[in-house]
């Protein structure tokens, strides 16, 4: 078998199991000199073994440097350890009832140091709320839900379903980059996502780049490099690279947005870095307009009401300067 993986863990200075992704949130929702890693283990309190955290306390870059931040089991878990079986389950050779595009993608989901099968695209929860501790400090296996919108994924064992269901943008791309950097192809192109009302649909039409457009099909994700144009306190505003029916495209985030959450605290960790060729920028069905600028000329503006539409990740300046893609030099302000 493998070895165990683990999607969510116990954080003893928070008192709470949570995934990786609200590790980070958390630990750059504290300032610089407050912050220190965290102690972990296994949610499983009837294994209660020592877990570490890999890659949370750093900032996540883009492409080929871009590194999936995830748990890691330095210990072996305790018999009947819900991860152990869990593990187990994802390794298991094809079941009968299981179609060779089933097993292939579970296959290739497993190499992934996440496994997401069911994504929540609702804003309507505040920003930064934690996971609810009742429903993931215990050891017991949830029931299968009632009802269309609970059912599991194609291949998902039901009981998993807390951990393999996810509302936050950030940790279903940083599936995403992982999978599109590491995988072969056909098999990333072969990774399927459940949206909660709507249908299953594959990974890599949920998630578009502006260039196949500005809406996706599925209101989902789309995403596209640029460069930071201005700081209004702690709201930003970003020039995509790409132009939309050779209109600049921007976004524009303001600093009351900036801070509602937990998150806000990451993105400004992001835009602060130094030596950045560009940020890559993922907006979950953004509201999308057009105005006139102080030059008379249009551009498209990119909106989001709430910071989970928002996932940003960066590349730093290197020696290839023949690399670097080009920029859109101007921007106003859009106050």
């Amino acid at each position: 078998m493998s070895k165990t993986k683990v999607l969510f863990a116990y954080c003893h200075e928070l008192g709470r199991c949570l995934s990786i992704d609200e590790a980070r949130t958390e630990f750059f929702s504290r300032k610089p000199e407050e912050r220190k890693r965290f102690t972990f283990s296994c949610s499983d309190r009837n294994c209660n073994v020592t877990i570490s955290g890999v890659n949370y306390h750093v900032k996540a870059e883009d492409g080929e440097k871009f590194k999936a931040a995830h748990f890691r089991s330095p210990h072996p878990h305790k018999f009947g350890c819900e991860w152990v079986a869990f593990t187990e389950d994802a390794d298991q050779d094809r079941r009968p009832d299981e179609s060779d595009a089933d097993f292939t993608e579970r296959k290739a989901k497993q190499k992934l140091t996440d496994y997401i099968n069911c994504f929540d695209p609702s804003i309507d929860e505040p920003d930064g709320e934690p996971a609810d501790p009742a429903k993931l400090a215990t050891p017991a296996h949830v029931k299968k839900p009632d009802g269309d919108d609970d059912k599991p994924g194609t291949g998902e064992e039901p009981r998993w379903s807390r951990y393999t269901r996810t509302n936050q943008l950030q940790r279903l791309i940083d599936t995403w980059q992982e999978a599109k950097e590491s995988l072969p192809q056909d098999e990333f192109r072969a990774l399927r996502l459940r949206i909660m009302h709507h249908s299953q649909v594959y990974l890599h039409e949920y998630i578009t780049h502006i260039q196949k457009g500005l809406a996706n099909p599925y209101a989902g994700v789309i995403y596209g490099g640029g460069t930071l144009m201005h700081r209004y306190g702690r709201g930003f505003l970003i020039n995509f690279f790409d132009k939309h029916e050779g209109k600049p495209v921007r976004l524009y985030v303001s600093k009351d947005l900036m801070a509602k959450g937990r998150f806000g605290h990451y993105i400004d960790e992001i835009l602060d870095t130094e030596n950045v060729r560009y940020f890559r920028v993922f907006l979950l069905n953004p509201v999308v307009s057009e105005r006139e600028n102080s030059a008379g000329k249009s551009v498209i503006n990119l909106e989001i009401s709430k910071l989970r539409q928002l996932a940003i990740y960066y590349e730093l300046n290197s020696s290839k300067e023949d690399d670097s893609p080009s920029t859109e030099k101007d921007g106003d302000s859009p106050a």
